[in-house]
């Protein structure tokens, strides 16, 4: 399977290179995962043996060695890959306009964050690109890109910090931070993201302007119209890249529905 996509990619495969990268983010976490569950099962055990309660014990320890025998049977045979590799891969399906892949890399979730020093090369690069990548997902009208991004320009933190490295890479910018909140709460109807709610970003927005000056304010909703001018919705622009990698801890097999969109736009980075 790998073979067959890694000649999809090298003819132009968006699809294919995302695939590819989530098979091999799987199968790298896949012994990671096994331990965790093994982890799990002696703690279950040992309570047991202290005389607490476990209900449906056995059905539990059950499901969790299926899964991890699925999974470990899914991943034999796939070829060692590196963070760096992998990171590179997310970059080649943005960089063909993949919209889920491009938010993917540009919020720095493509990254390994415990294995980032095998990829100082690759970081320098994402500084580079990743936010403007974010915009352009913001632009085709996703609203937890536009979320993430406000959370990143925000002087301290509004929300839960899930992409630190997409925080590191701008300047904080209440104004910035503003505008991009207006935008996730204008772009917001059509998402059911667990992360995600009406209420919270109120809550998020209301607390970020009690930080501000009224001119702060007034210059952030300034900002926020020119990006409302600058929307351009593009189909198939609503997804949750957030929620994948969690359903790949208690999937036998990964998700790769994002991978299979039909949801593209055109991306003039550079691509050394």
């Amino acid at each position: 399977m790998t073979a067959l996509l890694r000649k999809r990619i090298e003819a132009g495969d968006s699809h294919a290179a995302c695939q590819l990268a989530r098979e091999v983010e799987f199968c790298a976490d896949s012994e990671t995962t096994s331990q965790r569950m093994g982890m799990v099962a002696d703690r279950i055990r040992a309570s047991e043996a202290q005389g607490e309660v476990v209900l449906n014990k056995n059905d539990v320890l059950q499901t969790m060695a299926e899964l991890a025998r699925a999974r470990s049977e899914y991943c034999v045979g796939m070829p060692p890959t590196s963070p760096a590799e992998t990171v590179n891969l997310w970059r080649q399906a943005a960089l063909r306009g993949h919209l889920p892949s491009m938010l993917r890399y540009g919020t720095g979730l493509a990254f390994r964050h415990d294995r980032l020093l095998d990829t100082l090369d690759e970081l320098k690069v994402y500084r580079r690109d990743g936010v403007e990548m974010t915009r352009r997902v913001a632009q085709s009208g996703n609203a937890e890109a536009s979320l993430v991004l406000a959370r990143a320009y925000a002087p301290r933190n509004t929300g839960p910090d899930r992409t630190p490295l997409l925080r590191q890479a701008v300047t904080p910018d209440a104004a910035q931070s503003l505008a991009y909140y207006l935008l996730a709460q204008h772009t917001l109807l059509a998402t059911t993201s667990p992360y995600m709610t009406a209420l919270q970003l109120q809550t998020e927005t209301r607390g970020l302007q009690l930080m501000m000056s009224p001119d702060e304010v007034r210059e952030g909703e300034r900002r926020f119209d020119d990006l409302t001018r600058d929307l351009k919705p593009v189909p198939g622009a609503i997804f949750d890249v957030m929620s994948e990698g969690e359903r790949d801890l208690y999937g036998p097999t990964p998700d790769t529905a994002l991978c299979e969109r039909r949801s593209e736009v055109t991306v003039g980075l550079m691509q050394n």
